[in-house]
């Protein structure tokens, strides 16, 4: 835990205090999502390698090849890929709340908010919390489901951009320090 309280120590501004630094659980790989995103990723990949084999045998053309190659490796993706995006994003995040902001870092980029924000919700499950902060509200306009069509791919491997849907702190095993300092911040 030193080298996550080393590596937000370098993005404090003068004057401010640190009151919680922690990480995400990399124990914890599956969410609610996965109950459908396994299944459909393997028949997916299953359709596709069937496919692929067919196209193959039959002599298509190269671009159907091509296709169908690009189309199995986003099931493989789906499959394990984001496993392994997410596996890397939860040893290399640090999550800090200070007394003006709250931060997600990996050394190259931090994202942060106003600790001050009260529009935070959490949502505990297994022993674990994760905090969201409400960044997305303004999508509801935008296309059928809003919020929750950009929410749903979140902490999945899937969000291939993380700083696009809300800002949250996931499956963050120290619950009770990490909402003591959110609390102390916010007033809530």
């Amino acid at each position: 835990m030193q080298e996550a309280r080393h590596l937000v120590d370098s993005r404090l501004h003068d004057g401010e205090e640190l009151l919680w630094v922690g990480r995400s659980d990399p124990g914890r790989m599956f969410v609610h999502a996965d109950r459908y995103l396994i299944p459909f990723g393997a028949l997916w990949t299953g359709f596709v390698t069937t496919g692929l084999i067919g196209a193959a045998a039959g002599s298509a053309h190269p671009a159907v090849l091509v296709v169908l190659s690009a189309l199995l490796l986003f099931g493989l993706h789906i499959l394990g890929g984001r496993f392994l995006v997410k596996r890397h994003r939860k040893r290399t995040d640090v999550y800090a709340v200070t007394d003006r902001r709250v931060l997600v870092t990996n050394g190259r980029t931090t994202r942060e908010t106003d600790a001050r924000r009260t529009d935070w919700y959490v949502d505990r499950s297994g022993g674990h919390v994760t905090v969201e902060w409400d960044d997305i509200g303004h999508l509801d306009t935008l296309f059928l489901g809003g919020i929750e069509s950009v929410r749903q791919y979140a902490n999945t491997g899937l969000d291939l951009t993380p700083g696009r849907g809300n800002f949250a702190l996931y499956d963050v095993a120290d619950a009770d320090a990490l909402l003591a300092a959110l609390r102390t911040t916010s007033g809530r």
